[in-house]
């Protein structure tokens, strides 16, 4: 009897464990910082025993035993050397969000075009249909493309969603997602929480573009590249309403709040793993620095500091030579330079970011504002100076700016003495280290870290596949139904039409009372 009790235990304890699956992950969009979000996401869920193959755009030469990589082959090179692609990341910054908006769509089909070209993508389609994917993952920033193609080839396996983005409303194809106009401003709109008129109205605008883009043009146009592969494929709307989940890099503590539909599960901050020792040489370096600290100065992976034109790094150089007391360590992607270094600079092709903001000699973090930079200054709260370029990145600054945890200039009308200006305010005024330290406060004080919810997730999709009671009808309505525009213009014609009638009975009323009494006079006349 008691055998039996152990052997049924046993079952129990084995049956609610999630075993390794076989996980089809889909990356191809074409930024290294999306590939590094992903990579942490991927690598953690292989550490819990689940079996990946990754079809991307990138990736690495060692990866876990458990993690095959297959290539999308030259789309960087293909992208960059397309010239009806924007690749410009400082003239990016002066066109206007409609612009922005329809670039990100421009951007998603014709990334899936040449995606769809590669023998990596030809690879996919030697897959036995039956082989036997138990879920699929895919970064839906590049759109549906293969990762659409893979669900319906593979007998519609549950489908993750997931972005190193944290812009709500590019989920609306997915979830539904709901565009709150007058509270939150869009992703690629240059504006804070406390928009005016003409700001809500232009966000409002923007909305609906973007909006009626995935809707009468992404998911057509994704549609007619992949039925070339696969002509049996159904409209990708389908698949996307049918996604289980979708994972977003987003917190509401730091970023502007805003309701998220059920299937959307916050894991901002996912890319944020315990900081590793230090290379000897930056150890020493940051030993070396004086009581006023570093500051850490990195545009990113678009916007190359050596992209920056003579007059902008001279002027950055002569800021940096200003300030002796403070040692810059500058992400610098080439070694020429316009002139000599001084002693307190020192450059570097490639810096280990999240490293070296955990330190505590780096008391600031010169940044071009994207995402995973801004997220990486506020866990481990070093305070940040923004020089944003494009899409979300003024949006991160501008949170930053009203939380008091940081200030905005402008790459493109670089000015060295407001740089030295900015960078001693902010070094010396502590307000903004106590601002940042408390925010961090907030952001790490989670049940849990982001990657493990990310992860737990994705193994409760795994146990309960044919779940759909967190899909919300939302991604099924049209947008007219969605905003209730089918209710409120006619009750607004309706309400026109009864002012109208009675501005009329009005005005024949009094005007047959005018009538009147100009009647009565004659006859008294």
């Amino acid at each position: 009897m008691a055998s039996a009790a152990l052997l049924v235990l046993l079952l129990g304890c084995f049956s609610s464990v999630t075993l390794g699956a076989n996980i089809l992950y889909v990356n191809t969009v074409a930024s290294p910082s999306h590939f590094g979000w992903n990579r942490a996401l991927m690598y953690e869920l292989a550490s819990r025993g689940h079996n990946l193959t990754v079809f991307g755009v990138d990736s690495e030469p060692n990866p876990p035993p458990n993690v095959t990589f297959i290539v999308m082959e030259d789309v960087y090179k293909t992208l960059y050397s397309d010239p009806n692609m924007h690749t410009d990341f400082l003239e990016m910054s002066k066109i206007s969000p409609f612009s922005m908006t329809l670039l990100f769509n421009e951007f998603v089909v014709g990334v899936c075009e040449i995606v769809l070209k590669t023998e990596g993508a030809k690879r996919l389609q030697s897959y036995p249909p039956d082989f036997g994917f138990d879920l699929i993952i895919h970064d839906y920033l590049s759109g549906p493309c293969l990762a659409a193609l893979a669900h319906h080839r593979f007998g519609k396996p549950p489908v993750v969603a997931v972005t190193a983005y944290h812009g709500l409303s590019t989920t609306l194809s997915i979830t539904g997602a709901y565009q709150y106009s007058a509270l939150v401003p869009n992703h690629a709109y240059d504006a804070t929480e406390d928009m005016s008129y003409s700001q809500r109205f232009i966000n409002l605008l923007v909305n609906l573009e973007e909006e009626l883009l995935q809707r009468y043009s992404m998911i057509p146009g994704s549609n007619r590249l992949l039925r070339t592969i696969d002509p049996t494929l159904p409209d990708v709307a389908e698949f996307n309403a049918n996604t289980k989940l979708v994972l977003l890099n987003a917190n509401p503590i730091i970023q502007y709040t805003e309701p998220f539909m059920p299937n959307v599960i916050p894991v901002g901050g996912l890319q944020i793993i315990k900081p590793k020792p230090l290379p000897a040489d930056l150890a020493q370096l940051l030993e070396r620095a004086g009581p006023a600290g570093v500051i850490l100065f990195s545009l990113g992976t678009n916007v190359r500091s050596d992209s920056l034109g003579e007059a902008r790094i001279l002027a950055i150089i002569g800021a940096m030579e200003a300030l002796p007391d403070y040692t810059f360590l500058w992400k610098f992607e080439t070694e020429t330079l316009p002139r000599k270094l001084p002693a307190n600079v020192h450059v570097r092709k490639w810096l280990p970011q999240n490293d070296l903001l955990a330190q505590p000699a780096v008391r600031l973090f010169i940044t071009h504002s994207g995402l995973l930079s801004t997220q990486e200054a506020i866990w481990h709260g070093v305070p940040v100076i923004g020089f944003p370029v494009f899409a979300d990145q003024f949006k991160n600054i501008n949170y930053c700016m009203a939380r008091g945890v940081g200030r905005r200039l402008s790459i493109e009308n670089l000015n060295q003495q407001e740089l030295i200006d900015t960078i001693r305010e902010v070094m010396t005024n502590e307000s903004y280290r106590t601002n940042m330290k408390r925010m961090s406060s907030l952001f790490r004080d989670q049940p849990e870290h982001p990657l493990d919810r990310a992860v737990w997730w994705i193994e409760w999709v795994l146990r309960h596949p044919d779940s759909t009671e967190l899909l919300t009808h939302g991604s099924r309505l049209n947008w007219f139904v969605k905003y209730s525009y089918d209710v409120l213009i006619p009750l607004f014609a309706a309400i026109a039409l009864v002012c109208h009638g009675l501005f009329f009975l009005v005005r024949r009323l009094f005007c047959r009372r005018t009538v009147r009494k100009a009647s009565g006079k004659q006859k008294r006349s």
